[in-house]
């Protein structure tokens, strides 16, 4: 079946959760640009000497999952959440851990705070994806089946999925938040960290690029190749306005991660298409990327 491609305006939602959503993503996204304001401004201007983890220390990424239900007066599950967040850790060579009360020097002492930097962005994240704003709907939602002596066959819900990639130089991460606030289905969001272990702080792609525009022009590329995959065009399968939504791309417009061998430029459900055409990710060799490149790009992505 082709996605259905219609205007903007046309999403069928009770007002209550049309709110919920529209709050929920905001909050969902925050982070990413907040996080961003800390990252280096102008990367043309002369850059500090990078920092970096002292020798003798190593920093390891897990994936920890975090989890709650809320349940009403006669237990039935009202709401879930289920958060797989990345927790960075700093371990001294020989496997001791290195935190605030047992650094060692200055430099130990940096690196606890370019550690404890990454981290408060999770925790920071976690808050605002106020599970209990949701819970809340969920319990108005409970209540009025309830009066109307309806079941309540479902719940709300919450989750967040989360991949690491990391080098010596830098940490990418990309999740998939997925929510459900009643309606006709479920929503998902991508967002996507990337933060600079040398400077510890988080930058965002387009502090990484000399030149944007060829990487617009191969974003572009590919998002018409990928609508005549449907036998559309790109009118039909995206927003009317696809090519500005995608010229934005470095400017925080669209969630870009790194793996080991790409780029990804990825676009949740309704930010450049129809919710029926999913989620839009471009995937950008990196070895195409290295001619476009500044010189904090190189060193970052170690071209």
């Amino acid at each position: 079946m082709k996605p259905e491609n219609r205007n903007r305006s046309a999403r069928p939602r009770t007002p209550l959760r049309a709110f919920y959503g529209l709050v929920l993503v905001a909050l969902a996204l925050l982070p990413l640009t907040a996080c961003a304001l800390n990252a280096v401004q102008n990367i043309s201007a002369p850059e500090p000497a990078p920092v970096g983890l002292p020798d003798n220390l190593t920093c390891e990424i897990e994936i920890e999952t975090q989890s709650d239900i809320a349940r009403a007066d006669d237990k039935s599950i009202l709401a879930v959440y289920t958060y797989r967040l990345p927790v960075m850790r700093l371990y001294r060579r020989n496997g001791e851990p290195v935190a605030e009360d047992n650094a060692a020097d200055q430099r130990e002492a940096d690196a606890v705070e370019t550690v404890n930097t990454f981290n408060r962005a999770f925790t920071r994240w976690k808050e605002e994806a106020d599970f209990p704003a949701l819970e809340e709907l969920a319990r108005q939602d409970y209540a009025q089946k309830q009066e109307n002596k309806e079941n309540w066959d479902y719940h709300y819900e919450q989750g967040l999925e989360s991949d690491v990639y990391q080098t010596e130089r830098f940490v990418s991460v990309s999740g998939r938040f997925y929510y459900y606030a009643g309606g006709a289905h479920p929503n998902t969001v991508l967002l996507g960290w990337n933060y600079d272990l040398e400077k510890g702080a988080f930058f965002y792609a387009g502090q990484l690029f000399r030149d944007t525009e060829a990487v617009t022009e191969e974003l572009l590329r590919m998002a018409r190749e990928r609508a005549a995959e449907w036998n559309m065009t790109p009118e039909e399968f995206y927003w009317e306005d696809y090519p500005d939504i995608i010229n934005a791309w470095s400017e925080k417009s669209a969630v870009v991660t790194f793996d080991e061998y790409y780029m990804h430029v990825s676009y949740s459900p309704y930010d450049i298409a129809s919710y029926a055409a999913g989620e839009q990710i471009f995937s950008v060799p990196r070895t195409w990327l290295k001619p476009y490149l500044n010189q904090y790009g190189e060193r970052i992505l170690g071209a």
